[in-house]
């Protein structure tokens, strides 16, 4: 799927007048359900180069290669069907709207994914897979928690719904009424663990989504808890934890439908090891007004990272600012960010590259940003200002784009204060723990040689 997102050439030009392509869809699930939706301000001709449809009419309007394919497929009727050798090609090529005898808008691609769906945008063009849903994201406000892993963490509950990329330690449930979601796909194959998993197990794969690398989970019907971690506890990641009848039932919604895409694991892979930490993580309570989203059918990241006035923290172990087309709103943003606010990144020890290169363009363009990378590294943080999110999603297109995620937002300084403080200890290296062992060793030291020099005088 990826190598043909990655041939696809969009050729669009702004458009002289009121009238445009809006969407393509060259090669649906169906293919007799082929459409281009226009939107034009007087009579025009839709052109291929080998055949026209004329639209005799203003309006926005939805023209398919067969009405009743298309009712099927997308649930409405098009206004009009292509015409005499009008066809979309799924191996790519150009579309026109033509008016007043010159071109104003035209569209163009190679080799067309199943089911994806171009559509314009506000900064040009956007694709998305027929089958993708559009939830929008929920808002409530809440009493929870936060929690810093390493940490020793158990859900006990009567009934529990847990979605995660891989599950290979269920250590942490202490419920007889499990109902699982699992990734049928994971990169490496399932792990082996997963085959032995007690309860009501679902593993979900599709064609459209690369992967369901989401972690969140329902107890007892309004208990919601969202990570960044594969429920194991071992190296720098959060968990978010709340009651909310409104977002549990969200959630269950999102699962619901995705149900569609159950399978069968044919052939596991190999065991994964389980590390087990008895540590008590860092935590704080707090009440504040949270969005909870799921992706690909919200992005808040970019423009949430642009809005930066005073700061932007950002914590994520895989981070790369390859897009589609011509696109890079990753990097647009933090540098965008980086002119107006202080930017630091903290990145896993794997991402030399990335760090070198911010670096680089920090000191080419005078930009307010600095990186650094750690070892142990998972979770997902981005503090804005005042704003904390967190996330399954790791900082690259396929966390931003192809995958299955969910993020919750938190509206509160006191939360963002207090995974800033988190950073900061990673940032230095938890400079304010070594700080405090060696202050102590240094006053041990001054006891022994008092007693000392005690003793011998006396």
């Amino acid at each position: 799927m990826l190598k043909l997102l990655l041939l696809v050439l969009v050729l669009a030009v702004t458009p002289a007048e009121a009238s445009y392509l809006l969407e393509v869809c060259p090669n649906p699930i169906d293919a007799k359900a082929e459409f281009v939706k226009v939107s034009v301000d007087s009579n025009c001709t839709l052109s291929d180069g080998e055949g026209n449809v004329t639209l005799n009419e203003s309006g926005t309007f939805y023209v398919a290669k067969n009405k009743s394919a298309f009712f099927k497929s997308f649930g409405i009727y098009p206004d009009y069907e292509f015409k005499g050798r009008f066809a979309l090609s799924n191996g790519g090529e150009r579309i026109w709207i033509i008016q007043n005898g010159k071109i104003v808008d035209e569209f163009g691609w190679k080799n067309a994914d199943r089911g994806l769906i171009y559509y314009r945008t506000q900064n040009g063009w956007d694709f998305k897979y027929q089958d993708w849903t559009n939830f929008s994201s929920v808002e409530d406000y809440v009493s929870g928690r936060i929690i810093v892993s390493p940490t020793k963490y158990k859900i006990k509950a009567d009934s529990l719904v847990l979605a995660s990329y891989t599950l290979t330690d269920p250590s942490f449930i202490d419920c007889d009424n499990v109902t699982i979601f699992l990734d049928g796909n994971p990169v490496g194959g399932a792990p082996i663990n997963e085959m032995i998993l007690s309860g009501n197990v679902h593993f979900l794969k599709s064609s459209s989504y690369r992967h369901f690398h989401w972690k969140f989970a329902i107890a007892d019907e309004d208990k919601v808890v969202i990570t960044t971690e594969n429920w194991k506890w071992n190296k720098r990641g959060y968990i978010v934890e709340f009651e909310s009848d409104k977002i549990a039932n969200f959630l269950k919604s999102v699962l619901n439908h995705d149900r569609i895409y159950e399978t069968e694991i044919v052939e596991f892979g190999k065991p994964m090891h389980n590390f087990k930490t008895l540590k008590k993580g860092d935590e704080l309570r707090f009440n504040a007004k949270v969005e909870v989203f799921v992706l690909p059918d919200r992005n808040p990241i970019f423009n949430l990272i642009s809005s930066a006035k005073r700061r932007v923290i950002i914590q994520a172990p895989y981070m790369d600012f390859e897009w589609f087309w011509n696109d890079r709103p990753l990097l647009d943003a933090i540098t965008n960010a980086s002119k107006h606010a202080e930017v630091r990144i903290i990145l896993s020890e794997d991402e030399i590259a990335t760090k070198q290169f911010l670096e680089d363009l920090a000191k080419a363009e005078n930009l307010n940003l600095k990186v650094k990378t750690t070892e142990n590294l998972h979770g997902k943080m981005i503090v804005v200002d005042d704003v904390a999110l967190i996330t399954s999603a790791n900082l690259n297109k396929y966390g931003l784009k192809l995958n299955r995620e969910v993020g919750i937002i938190v509206y509160d300084a006191k939360v963002a204060d207090f995974l800033t403080k988190k950073f900061e200890e990673d940032w230095g290296g938890k400079k304010q723990e070594n700080s405090y062992l060696i202050l102590t060793a240094i006053a041990l030291a001054i006891a022994l040689i008092l007693v000392h020099a005690f003793i011998r005088r006396h």
